[in-house]
């Protein structure tokens, strides 16, 4: 898949992925979505059901490996394009400054 812009993105496996601690989560009644607020720009960003389940499962810092295989746990007939799809997902909220993606993501007790 590729983001807005065209580029393919490729995320690493073994790359850490953990919300940026300027963003703070919000989940909206039981299958509503939830919604991403960054503190420093009071920009906020829809997540569908998908999109609180990756929230969920990154918020402690994870692998995209890991990130991957739990998602394929949690959504019985996860798509082909899976893969590319929270890729896509994931560098959409990259850009936003959501969430922090790299070998050694910062984490909340070093800042």
């Amino acid at each position: 898949m590729t983001a807005d812009d065209g580029v393919n993105v490729t995320i690493d496996r073994d790359e850490v992925i953990r919300p940026n601690p300027r963003s703070t989560f919000r989940e909206l009644s039981e299958g509503s979505g939830g919604v991403l607020l960054h503190l420093d720009t009071a920009a906020y960003h829809g997540l569908n059901e998908v999109g609180v389940a990756i929230w969920s499962l990154i918020e402690g810092g994870i692998t995209y490996g890991d990130l991957l295989d739990g998602l394929r746990a949690k959504i019985s007939d996860a798509p082909a394009s899976l893969d590319d799809d929270v890729a896509a997902f994931l560098e959409e909220l990259r850009v936003r400054d959501l969430v922090l993606i790299g070998p050694e993501a910062p984490s909340a007790a070093g800042e």
